[in-house]
């Protein structure tokens, strides 16, 4: 294996960790603000780096999101006096978190096929986190 394809393919399981669903937020938040470079260092950066730090925006997004909108149906649900209008709410807060796990499923296997992980509109998103 030469050092390339080593770097290549730690790369890869780096991106992989950091889209682990829930546990790959902790990771992404470490490399976006433990990894902090001093000020004006960062046009100094390579493209594995730029390319790690998109990748724990979009994890950050997407697991901070899944997360709120978990507790905020999970608070309607808890506030609604009907059953009904309860089991609505837990109902789509299933669909919320299920779908997040296979949306972060979903990004693991484009990065194995070597594919881009932009998702229209998210990944716009997620450039403006630091």
């Amino acid at each position: 294996m030469t050092v390339s394809s080593a770097s290549a393919s730690f790369q890869r399981m780096r991106t992989y960790l950091h889209l682990v669903p829930v546990f790959g937020v902790v990771p992404s938040l470490w490399t976006l603000y433990g990894e902090a470079s001093p000020a004006g260092e960062e046009g100094n950066r390579t493209s594995e780096e730029a390319q790690m730090r998109a990748v724990s925006r979009l994890s950050v997004l997407l697991g901070l999101g899944c997360i709120s909108a978990i507790a905020l149906l999970g608070a309607g649900a808890a506030t609604q006096s009907s059953q009904m209008a309860s089991l609505r709410f837990l109902l789509a807060s299933s669909f919320v978190g299920s779908g997040y796990f296979v949306l972060s499923l979903m990004l693991m296997f484009r990065v194995a096929k070597g594919q881009s992980i932009r998702i229209p509109g998210v990944s716009q998103l997620s450039r403006r986190l630091p």
